[in-house]
């Protein structure tokens, strides 16, 4: 894989709406380029599509980050995401109705994970959807990287207000677009790092930062890079802040 497909897959992970022409433009590449090496990644089985992820606050309810050992892993429908670490464990978002439901759900997977070793609860606020805000997610659950003029011909209303209100939910973290990918055919680095000073970890990570979960204080900071040389950069430069931060590669994840 050269440094071009590396950098495709980079922006898709940073934003899974971003357009082709956007990508093609920042890499300086022609569409018609572009359009051939996209369709080579899904061809290839590399890039495998598209996942809307929708933060639980937009639908009333709470979550938390939670991490286990990963001796088994654990599948049910109120996880809202996964990273499946190389190393010693796997990270979940869980989510329920209130503290008792999330207490419960912890304790269930207690049982089968065993005691978690990692736990983030983080500020967070129930978001009151809109109408709109729901018509437009479910469209984008069928189709994540619908552009806002076409989910605008669907509902018949203004691709300006469908645009600004897409933004607005990606601002407030409620939704992303992840694509899809084959970690294991690539070789593209994405690695984790779990730190108590999250705040001034960000700043150094924020040139190859993906996702990041936080209480606010401690946190997970999900990033990429192209090889395992940029990586341990990076990583350094954590550690430099916070010398006890945990490192883990990730070698799949999933988007409920």
């Amino acid at each position: 894989m050269d440094i071009i497909d590396k950098r495709i897959l980079f922006y898709l992970l940073k934003d899974g709406r971003i357009s082709q022409r956007r990508i093609a433009s920042l890499l300086n590449l022609t569409p018609a380029s572009l359009n051939y090496r996209f369709k080579k990644l899904m061809d290839s089985g590399i890039l495998k599509g598209f996942k809307l992820y929708v933060n639980p606050n937009f639908f009333g309810k709470y979550q938390i980050f939670i991490a286990f050992k990963n001796y088994t892993d654990i599948d049910a429908g109120w996880i809202s995401f996964k990273l499946k670490c190389l190393e010693w464990l796997n990270v979940y978002g869980v989510y329920g109705s209130d503290n008792t439901e999330l207490k419960d759900k912890i304790g269930y997977m207690t049982k089968e994970l065993g005691e978690p070793v990692l736990s983030y609860f983080p500020l967070q606020s129930l978001f009151r959807a809109s109408n709109l805000d729901q018509k437009i997610v479910e469209i984008l659950k069928v189709d994540p990287r619908l552009s806002s003029s076409e989910i605008s011909k669907k509902i018949n209303i203004s691709s300006r207000i469908i645009e600004k209100h897409i933004r607005y939910l990606r601002h407030r973290g409620l939704i992303h677009v992840a694509p899809l990918i084959d970690l294991g055919k690539t070789d593209i680095i994405i690695f984790s790092i779990f730190s108590k000073n999250i705040d001034e970890i960000t700043v150094v990570l924020q040139e190859c930062k993906l996702w990041q979960f936080t209480d606010g204080y401690a946190g997970i900071t999900v990033c990429y890079a192209d090889n395992m040389e940029r990586a341990r950069k990076y990583i350094d430069l954590a550690r430099q802040i916070d010398s006890t931060a945990d490192v883990m590669i990730i070698y799949d994840y999933m988007f409920q």
